[in-house]
């Protein structure tokens, strides 16, 4: 059943996950204390609306598409309500690509399903110009010349928290070999599970090369099967780990974080990598070229030429002082641009201008 936790700031904040503590904590940083409803199920939509009704908030921050996205829309449209979508992903992408998938797996109810949510996803976006949106690549995908909208960055919560163990029962410090390369992925989404696999083979010719180097796959989602199998066939250490629900103990252990993917908006696990001062390799697509700064937080490379994943992953392996150098650079840039200070001025800002 959802619920509204209330405060005397006139901002409501709807989410169908923890996701909206992305907007809250960052608010609640910079003085800012918002209502919060969360959605859990459809049986919820009349709670949203009978909140709506008695909070009767300046501006409404939706965190969700699909229903939830279009619930908060309706509802606002009734009580001429303005709401502003937070965008951290390319959600009509994503439909696109499960639909393809689906079909392409011969499973055609799945296929069907993401119509609605489909419909559900454009309705919220056209009953509204106004927008945040995570990252400038997002932004020019959905309104390059909307003057409602701003990019507003994702917080790193990593920055203020505390390792406690893998808490999957490897030990980091006697089952792995001399260097770590890490990667942890959602592996829910096609497009992202695609930009792992690409990079697998040359990153196998690496690790087989050196012989004292083991590569950990955190994460899991619909497609983990199919990556572990790819794994357990290439040459060279590399574990799939599935979920793990102490990531920090990972990012700490490891010498290198990989992040290579077709669809990410402005990963998090980047900004993670950032925190826990580990050099970055990822691929020069979607947010990661606004996240790395090629040769000075990490380096970008053309995952299309597997010739440049094995180059950049060697010399990251071989140089202790060039991770040092990329480590500490990226640490300061996340500390600069993510913090949730930093991310609750620019909430505040935007939301000075549309209320």
């Amino acid at each position: 059943m959802g619920s509204a936790d209330q405060s005397s700031e006139n901002i409501l904040v709807v989410s169908t996950t923890d996701r909206g503590k992305k907007i809250t904590r960052p608010l609640s940083a910079v003085g800012v204390e918002p209502s919060y409803f969360q959605i859990e199920e459809m049986s919820d939509v009349p709670d949203l609306h009978q909140t709506i009704q008695n909070l009767k908030p300046d501006v409404v921050i939706v965190d969700s598409l699909s229903f939830g996205g279009v619930s908060v829309a309706l509802s606002c449209l009734i009580s001429s309500t303005p709401y502003v979508i937070r965008v951290r992903g390319d959600p009509v992408r994503e439909h696109r690509g499960w639909v393809l998938t689906h079909t392409k797996n011969g499973e055609f109810s799945r296929a069907l399903k993401q119509i609605p949510r489909y419909i559900g996803t454009k309705l919220t976006l056209l009953l509204t110009n106004n927008y945040i949106f995570v990252s400038n690549h997002l932004k020019n995908r959905y309104d390059a010349t909307g003057d409602r909208s701003e990019v507003v960055r994702t917080p790193c919560f990593m920055l203020d928290e505390t390792s406690n163990g893998c808490g999957n029962h490897l030990d980091l410090d006697k089952d792995v070999k001399d260097h770590v390369v890490l990667a942890v992925t959602n592996m829910n989404y096609p497009a992202k599970v695609a930009g792992l696999q690409d990079a697998l083979d040359p990153i196998s010719t690496v690790l087989e090369s050196r012989g004292d180097t083991t590569m950990l796959v955190a994460g899991d989602g619909a497609y983990y099967d199919e990556i572990a199998e790819q794994c357990e066939n290439l040459e060279g250490d590399i574990r799939t780990l599935g979920y793990v629900s102490n990531i920090e103990a990972l990012f700490e252990r490891a010498d290198v974080f990989i992040h290579f993917s077709y669809l990410d908006g402005y990963p998090s696990t980047i900004l993670e990598a950032y925190a826990s001062k580990t050099a970055v390799l990822a691929n020069d697509a979607v947010g990661m070229s606004e996240q790395v700064v090629d040769g000075e937080t990490g380096y970008l490379i053309n995952l299309y030429e597997p010739a440049e994943v094995v180059d950049r992953l060697n010399a990251l392996l071989r140089s202790s002082e060039t991770r040092e150098e990329f480590a500490e650079a990226g640490n300061k840039r996340v500390r600069e641009i993510n913090t949730a200070e930093a991310v609750g001025e620019q909430f505040q800002s935007y939301l000075s201008r549309i209320c």
